[in-house]
């Protein structure tokens, strides 16, 4: 059978085909070298993953570490090298913070009660206060209460530190085993009042104020 004679491709075309194979081999040589180069360069995955675990367990134990804090915030502003940073953090946040002082460390004496000519109808009480316990605190309220012979309650009054410190003396807190003497002045309520009793109080942190022998009672 006769074969059909060749079409001779144009010059333009031969041109063409060349430079797509040229492409072509050259894409492929990249290709091959691509891999090694961004595994050289690139992060595993598993380095990432556990990159992301790490930076989320820390981000997680610095909340649980607040929300504790939080929790037990009147307790720790008890401590007297905690009390001051936690106050101006909380200030800054416009919390309030009640410390929980121990009541029961507080020694208050009767040191008895008189009047004065130069004051008529005036009754002034003294008292000592120390601080039992083992760290700073704050010097407390004193709530005075007045008795009559059958140990009924007439009247009664709490009594801030800047009132019965003497000379209006400025007292932040009394360091461990500090003793100071307290002085108020009360209208005289008259021969019914023939005792009183003195009592070391505080801001409770629920509100309200708590005193020592009422957590004593208790």
């Amino acid at each position: 059978m006769p074969r059909a004679p060749l079409t001779p491709v144009p010059p333009s075309r031969i041109t063409i085909l060349k430079t797509a194979r040229a492409l072509e081999d050259s894409l492929n040589l990249r290709r091959r070298a691509a891999p090694e180069s961004d595994a050289s360069t690139a992060t595993p995955p598993n380095k990432i993953a556990n990159g992301l675990w790490i930076a989320g367990s820390v981000l997680l134990s610095l909340v649980l570490f607040v929300q504790i804090v939080h929790h037990y915030r009147n307790e720790l502003a008890a401590n007297s090298s905690l009390n001051g940073p936690l106050t101006s953090i909380y200030r800054a946040l416009g919390m309030s913070l009640v410390p929980r002082w121990n009541l029961g460390a507080y020694e208050v004496r009767q040191l008895g009660a008189s009047t004065a000519a130069d004051a008529p109808g005036q009754i002034t009480v003294r008292a000592s206060v120390k601080n039992g316990a083992h760290q700073s605190q704050p010097p407390p309220l004193l709530r005075v209460t007045l008795q009559d012979r059958y140990g009924n309650r007439i009247a009664a009054r709490d009594v801030p530190p800047q009132s019965y410190l003497p000379h209006a003396t400025a007292l932040s807190l009394l360091s461990a085993g500090q003793r100071i003497d307290a002085e108020m002045a009360f209208v005289d309520p008259g021969a019914n009042a023939v005792g009183f009793e003195i009592d070391a109080c505080l801001p409770a942190p629920g509100g309200g104020v708590a005193c020592a022998n009422d957590l004593s009672a208790r």
